[in-house]
């Protein structure tokens, strides 16, 4: 199993919706994933992923200080939103942010990576500053991915979240919302470093995407996605067809226990093991 980082240097950069997009192209190619919401600013995954349950995610596993979750604990709080991808939504307000304090995120995470069946574990940590959720959630992952919008606020944003983390020289930046692929080789100019991928902007497919309650997998943004999803973590990006899979528990069964140039960057730019 692996652990997927997507956060931002700023508010509203798009990590969310990034977050959403890459997990929905992981699971279409046959993975098995699990999105988790750690934004202490009050997590939004839930909205662009309505559920039916009323299952109250990561809040009840971080309020027992010294017993750590398991992970049938977790899956408890697991809901379902398709049959390859589930959701541990994250705080309802976010005056509840002293929760998620490093030890509780790394126990919780810990947690998670014994559940059995799980390809990949998708985490929306908020935006990166230091000593924040994003810098404790980054320890922890192999795959750093950083979203930023392809502006001149976006590009400064970026580049003070790449200078406060040690893994500032692992993150892989990826253009969100872009209208021109001009835009997205200035912005690779700008921080200096190649861009792991770009999302095209397109409000039409990320509205009918939440009206619908599933990740975009088809269209503009779902070859997006796809393509990037592929380039971060190749063996998810690939359809597994012919390889025999076993579902999670609790998950789907309901049981516990830059125009060319950028182009051509973004191919050649590899993600931390």
């Amino acid at each position: 199993m692996r652990l997927v980082a997507v956060t931002g240097g700023k508010g509203g950069p798009g990590a969310t919706t990034l977050a959403v997009g890459l997990a929905g192209a992981w699971a279409a190619a046959g993975q098995s994933v699990l999105l988790v919401d750690l934004d202490p600013a009050g997590g939004d995954l839930a909205a662009h992923l309505p559920v039916a349950d009323g299952r109250r995610g990561v809040a009840p596993l971080l309020g027992s200080p010294g017993v750590p979750p398991g992970p049938a604990a977790v899956l408890a709080e697991v809901a379902q939103v398709n049959r390859r991808l589930g959701l541990l939504a994250g705080l309802a307000r976010p005056d509840a942010a002293g929760l998620l304090h490093r030890q509780a995120v790394h126990a919780l995470l810990a947690a998670v990576r014994r559940v059995e069946g799980l390809d990949l574990v998708v985490v929306d940590p908020g935006r990166l500053l230091p000593g924040s959720v994003a810098a404790a959630v980054l320890e922890s992952a192999a795959v750093r991915v950083l979203a930023v919008r392809a502006d001149l606020p976006g590009a400064l944003a970026a580049q003070r979240a790449l200078g406060c983390t040690r893994h500032g020289l692992v993150l892989g930046p990826v253009a969100v919302g872009v209208q021109r692929p001009a835009d997205a080789a200035e912005l690779a100019d700008a921080l200096g470093r190649p861009l792991a991928g770009v999302i095209p902007t397109d409000p039409v497919g990320v509205r009918r995407a939440i009206q619908s309650g599933q990740p975009p997998t088809s269209g503009r943004l779902g070859r997006a996605y796809g393509a990037v999803a592929a380039q971060l973590h190749p063996t998810g990006g690939r359809a597994t067809r012919n390889r025999p899979r076993s579902r999670p528990r609790g998950m789907a069964l309901g049981g516990v226990g830059s125009g060319a140039s950028a182009t051509a960057a973004c191919l050649r730019w590899a993600p931390a093991t």
